[in-house]
């Protein structure tokens, strides 16, 4: 790194973000110009934009990172990793995007490389986390050591996607309080739409944030030799905290299915009462339309004809077989 020309930065441009940490003081602040660290002068956190070409010419032209860590924070594999590589720790992480609206296409990947005195990372779409972590250096939070930052940035993934599900749990419960209570009913519908919306978020947060827990505690096992303890147990601490989170989301799966369930055999129900009541006046009423359509065919020699109380007469025996058919019923325990 020493004999190249001072590569100039600005706010907005190729880097999102530059910090310089002094361990000694715990302070940090911003930094332009070349903000690489130098021996004795602490460590430096860089936060780039991957998808401005300065940022790939400054990777390209400075000595700062190993060519194969540089080439992999640019073009490597686009999963959730956590590895070793020229005595670096690379890796890739999921993160919410800076404008979350909760859709599936709006995680994104944050990408990082970390040495003794240099963590750099890159994104392609703003993401919430790095907001929050300038916020929290800001007001004086600074870690020791590089690790210590990966950690810090771990523990802020793990705590926005912990209130995400929170959100979720919370609309469970509402849905949940309508479903049991016996006398709602008028938003069955909504309630199932809103229970499908809410297992397809879950699903697809858990899908991005299940390997979270799974890498970082796998690479516990073969962080460099310089990886500091505060680093290893602020990244188990993170891994502990992703492994919980998964669990919720699977708590949120499970909830929403059960629910879903309830819905579906309470309108069914709701149907077998309606068809029992319909097959009761059905049945009621069959030996009464049995009787009016007799004494209602114009034919030769029907009782009643010059009778004038036959139509009393006739009214009476059709309330008399409704009446012998509902006993009969009642009789035979049919509902």
């Amino acid at each position: 790194m020493h004999g190249k020309p001072p590569v100039s930065f600005h706010f907005g441009d190729a880097v999102a973000a530059a910090y310089r940490f002094d361990p000694e003081s715990g302070a940090c602040r911003q930094t332009g110009g070349d903000p690489l660290p130098v021996d004795g002068e602490g460590w430096v956190w860089l936060h780039l934009k991957l998808t401005d070409t300065r940022a790939r010419h400054w990777l390209a032209r400075h000595g700062a990172l190993p060519a194969a860590v540089s080439q992999w924070l640019l073009d490597g594999p686009d999963r959730v990793q956590m590895q070793q590589l020229d005595g670096w720790l690379v890796g890739a992480a999921n993160g919410l995007h800076h404008d979350f609206a909760f859709e599936p296409d709006q995680i994104g990947r944050l990408r990082f490389c970390v040495g003794p005195h240099l963590l750099v990372t890159g994104r392609r779409h703003p993401l919430r986390v790095v907001d929050e972590i300038r916020r929290s250096l800001d007001m004086g939070s600074a870690p020791q050591t590089p690790l210590a930052m990966l950690a810090l940035i771990a523990g802020h993934l793990a705590a926005e996607a912990e209130a995400t599900v929170e959100r979720l749990m919370d609309d469970v419960d509402g849905i949940e309080d309508r479903v049991l209570d016996d006398r709602s009913t008028s938003r069955t519908v909504e309630d199932r739409q809103a229970l499908g919306r809410i297992r397809r978020r879950a699903a697809t947060l858990r899908r991005h944030l299940l390997p979270e827990g799974a890498v970082v505690a796998a690479g516990l096992g073969d962080l460099p030799g310089w990886a500091d303890p505060a680093g290893r147990a602020g990244l188990a601490a993170a891994a502990e905290r992703f492994h919980r989170i998964a669990r919720s989301i699977d708590e949120v799966i499970d909830r929403a299915r059960l629910l879903q369930d309830e819905i579906a055999a309470q309108r069914a129900e709701a149907m077998n009462r309606s068809l029992l009541v319909l097959s009761v006046l059905t049945a009621i009423f069959l030996p009464m339309t049995l009787i009016t359509g007799i004494f209602g065919m114009n034919v030769a020699g029907l009782p009643g004809l010059q009778d004038p109380d036959a139509f009393l007469w006739v009214m009476v025996l059709i309330l008399v077989g409704g009446a012998a058919t509902l006993a009969f019923m009642f009789w035979r325990r049919m509902f």
